[in-house]
């Protein structure tokens, strides 16, 4: 498989937050619906994703002007990835405050996550600094917005007037991000690759894209080696998305539980049964420590395609695999 990172720079607020399992569902509607995107019948790769994925993607993470990535901090205890020896009580409370606070860590290539207990974390008002926004900006924040069902009938809300908010996100402007997406190109190639995230720009990304929520600007998409960017000598694969990791598989794991209430997209979105059975994964910036790392490293992604998640597609699948960066992290 070969490996792109693609920037984008937002152009509207987001109803939907760029996860990488969410970003691998509209792709594949998008492939759906044109079958010229594809090398093969749609219907025999989905069949087939559990066993050998097509694409896979990660989460979005915020693209800095030097070119550097900001990802989140690893979910590892804090002093297995910062130096919190020799302090008193009450300074290793402040420091803990401190750096829960801090929860990105800018990545410059290359070797950029080569150590994870030298690494320097910052947090949102230091990030929004590096995108060459004001003291008092923030880079990204989240909105609710007040909405009410309509009788399209009457044009009216009819007698039970129910007010609702939902949250959006909106970035600042002029702010990227960058998603990896890794392609097997006996599948899909990488113009159709940019083409179709072209399409998904356009239309918008996830819920409310109708009425403008989702949309943004495809900047830039270059192959990139996941790999080169950690470690040499790792112990470790730091996930880029919400994953499925095959248990057996690892002798060690750190990471946030993160439940997947999914639903269907396209046309599906308005049928009787609209949601998915609930996923149970582990969130982005999960450490795993595998058994055998030459083979985990053998295979360039973790996790495995989730079926059965559909009570009326029946081929429905969801991402459960995630690319990794292999990293080294000093266990005490």
């Amino acid at each position: 498989m070969k490996t792109y990172a693609i920037t984008i720079q937002p152009l509207s607020p987001f109803g939907t937050p760029l996860k990488g399992d969410t970003i691998f569902g509209q792709f594949c509607w998008e492939c759906s619906s044109d079958s010229k995107l594809l090398q093969k019948p749609f219907e025999a790769i989905i069949k087939d994703y559990s066993q050998n994925p097509f694409a896979i993607f990660s989460s979005a993470y915020p693209k800095l002007p030097d070119g550097s990535y900001a990802l989140k901090r690893p979910d590892a205890p804090l002093d297995m990835i910062s130096d919190l020896g020799k302090l008193t009580k009450e300074e290793l409370i402040d420091k803990r405050k401190e750096l829960k606070s801090k929860k990105w860590v800018i990545c410059k290539k290359p070797d950029m996550l080569k150590n994870l207990h030298k690494l320097e974390f910052i947090n949102d008002d230091a990030l929004a600094a590096k995108f060459g926004l004001n003291y008092d900006a923030l880079w990204v924040r989240d909105v609710k917005q007040s909405h009410n069902s309509i009788n399209r009938l009457t044009g009216t809300t009819g007698e039970g007037f129910a007010p609702f908010t939902q949250k959006s996100t909106i970035y600042a402007p002029g702010c990227t991000l960058v998603i990896f997406a890794a392609i097997d190109e006996k599948a899909l190639s990488a113009e159709s690759l940019r083409i179709a995230i072209e399409r998904i720009a356009a239309f918008g990304f996830g819920r409310d894209a109708s009425t403008g929520l989702g949309k943004f600007k495809l900047c830039e998409m270059t192959e990139i080696d996941l790999e080169s960017l950690g470690s040499d000598s790792p112990n470790a694969l730091y996930t880029l998305s919400p994953s499925v990791p095959d248990a057996e598989l690892y002798e060690d794991a750190m990471f946030t539980p993160f439940t997947r209430f999914g639903r269907h997209g396209d046309k599906l979105a308005t049928s009787g049964k609209p949601f998915k059975n609930p996923v149970i994964m582990i969130d982005e910036a999960a450490l795993l420590f595998p058994k055998n790392m030459s083979e985990a490293l053998k295979r360039g992604y973790l996790g495995k395609g989730v079926t059965g998640i559909s009570k009326i597609q029946e081929n429905a699948v969801h991402q459960g695999y995630s690319l990794y960066i292999p990293v080294k992290l000093e266990v005490k």
